[in-house]
């Protein structure tokens, strides 16, 4: 079986202000290599202050953090 790495990007939390401004949001995307995932979170609250934050995980250490801190969904087996 062929294994491939992170692809596609996924925007998880946008908080806009009064003005309908976005100011504050957090996205998963892959490293430019695929090897890992990237939460970004871009903080503009503050006026004049842009503050970005990386936090980085493999796609395998984040399926497991999932497996054992997430809630399984029952899976519904659709006949092909």
């Amino acid at each position: 079986m062929l294994a491939r790495g992170a692809f596609g990007a996924m925007t998880l939390i946008t908080e806009y202000d009064a003005a309908g401004n976005r100011i504050r949001w957090l996205r998963l995307e892959p490293a430019t290599d695929g090897r890992a995932v990237v939460l970004v979170e871009v903080d503009e609250r503050k006026p004049g202050i842009h503050r970005e934050m990386r936090y980085e995980i493999t796609p395998s250490e984040l399926i497991a953090v999932i497996r054992a801190h997430g809630v399984a969904l029952t899976a519904v087996v659709v006949p092909t």
